[in-house]
């Protein structure tokens, strides 16, 4: 997260100063962090599943986040309070492209662990392991 986000900052500072680079450092690490929670919502439940969002709380909180998120780049009170400016939608999407590699780090981790899972499931309980005689 913090290589992305220390990029992002890196990047945008040569290409468009640095308000812009201030800008997109927090909105790229916001959205690590909303990513990384809703990869967290289950340890090995793939976030792409139905039941991501099935949880009112969940949904609402995320979504609640998301907006503010959007509306601290957008609105002019959150210029001032939060020293930002606005970000047109080739710099959103260069946020959420590094943003969303948190979600295929943990969607890899989470197919190894249903397959270790899935492994062990298959081997009966109580049956210590065959061992291969060679002769």
């Amino acid at each position: 997260m913090a290589i992305g986000t220390l990029g992002v900052i890196s990047w945008a500072d040569q290409a468009h100063g640095l308000d812009i680079a201030r800008t997109m450092g927090m909105v790229t690490f916001a959205l690590f962090i909303l990513f990384f929670s809703i990869e967290s919502k289950d340890d090995q439940e793939s976030a792409f599943s139905l039941d991501t969002f099935s949880d009112k709380t969940f949904a609402n909180t995320t979504s609640g986040s998301f907006l503010l998120l959007v509306l601290s780049t957008g609105l002019g009170i959150f210029h001032t309070v939060m020293k930002t400016v606005t970000l047109d939608v080739v710099q959103w999407l260069i946020c959420t492209a590094v943003a969303l590699s948190v979600v295929a780090a943990a969607e890899i981790r989470k197919a190894v662990l249903r397959r270790r899972t899935a492994a062990t499931a298959v081997q009966p309980a109580g049956e210590a392991p065959r061992e291969t005689v060679s002769r």
